[in-house]
């Protein structure tokens, strides 16, 4: 069965698509944790660290390997949660909704 060529237009589309949300979630994620620095001229290793990746089905994945990103996004006992990855996902996602 061959595809026909409009459909291959549309997967280009739609890869281009996913990896603009992708990048817009970093560049999101990315102030989220600037904005929380006490020094705010400072820089991060974990915002410098939030990147975006190509999964192996075509979609895209947000992440850093910083190990205590977690303790950020989620607290701990002693350190309330300053989120930074949910809320650039959620705005996303009011963004994405609104288009019809």
């Amino acid at each position: 069965m061959t595809i026909p060529p409009i459909m291959t237009g549309y997967e280009t589309k739609l890869a281009r698509m996913i990896e603009e949300i992708a990048e817009q979630i970093v560049a999101g994620a990315k102030s989220r944790v600037l904005r929380n620095l006490k020094n705010p001229k400072g820089s991060s290793p974990l915002a410098d660290s939030i990147r975006a990746e190509a999964d192996t089905d075509g979609g895209m994945r947000v992440l850093t390997d910083k190990s205590y990103a977690r303790y950020v996004e989620f607290g701990t006992i002693r350190q309330p949660a300053r989120s930074f990855l949910t809320p650039a996902t959620e705005e996303i996602k009011v963004t994405f909704s609104g288009l019809n």
